[in-house]
């Protein structure tokens, strides 16, 4: 429990250093880990990558793609993963795959975080999904 809890505080410390977006805590539980970020900015060229730029200790991005979110990696066998989920139409396909997420669907994002373009009002989720 205290290392969960260590965890928790250490990831939430972490994107407190944002300052584009605000964020919402990060909610871990048995079955999921989240990441959520509530996009606020008038940059309408960031990526979602150069957003989390300049934290590589937490977010380790391969390939245009999240791998490793504060140490969490998606193992060899693909058996878990890091999928990205958003509410912006235009980078989303509930076709793909949707979350619930505080009684709102958020679809497949269609791209990864260096084509991503983050919009103002905005969310993007991150879960660690097993496959």
């Amino acid at each position: 429990m205290k290392k969960l809890l260590s965890l928790l505080l250490i990831v939430v410390s972490a994107l407190c250093l944002f300052t584009a977006c605000k964020k919402q805590p990060i909610v871990i539980n048995e079955r999921s880990t989240f990441v959520v970020i509530n996009c606020q900015t008038d940059n309408e060229n960031l990526s979602l990558a150069s957003y989390m730029d300049g934290l590589d200790d937490i977010f380790v991005i391969e390939n245009g793609m999240v791998v490793s979110i504060n140490g969490i990696e998606n193992p060899a066998d693909w058996s878990y993963c890091w999928m990205l989920y958003t509410d912006d139409a235009e980078f989303s396909n509930t076709a793909w795959g949707t979350l619930e997420y505080e009684g709102k669907i958020y679809g497949s994002a269609t791209v990864g975080a260096e084509s991503l373009i983050i919009k103002n009002g905005c969310t993007y989720i991150w879960v660690y999904q097993e496959f």
